[in-house]
């Protein structure tokens, strides 16, 4: 084997590594940003679209069920994915407020 086919082989598997890490370093980029199981609020009963009391007992069950932190997660990426859409983004940051306010001392 000469020296440039190593040169070339050793150049290719850097290329791979350099790949590889990219991908994971994308995978675990985006597994923090983003809503893991997309209807889990919904299975709580929760829809911007309904009325106070019911979405508040159902982020009542969603902070029982998931914890506060990551209950305020979901509700906030849920406020980004509806800010174009204003009746919905007003109550998703209505409900932030009250989850504040009820679960945050506790």
């Amino acid at each position: 084997m000469s020296k440039a086919e190593k040169n070339a082989e050793t150049e290719g598997e850097k290329r791979q590594d350099e790949r590889s890490k990219r991908k994971e370093d994308r995978h675990q980029e985006s597994s923090g940003a983003t809503i893991k199981h997309a209807g889990s609020m919904i299975q709580q009963g929760y829809r911007p679209d309904e009325g106070q009391d019911r979405r508040r007992t159902a982020l009542n069950k969603a902070v029982h069920h998931y914890g506060y932190a990551e209950t305020v997660e979901k509700i906030n990426e849920l406020t980004f994915m509806n800010k174009n859409h204003k009746e919905n983004h007003r109550r998703l940051l209505d409900d932030l407020e009250y989850l504040k306010a009820q679960f945050k001392d506790k």
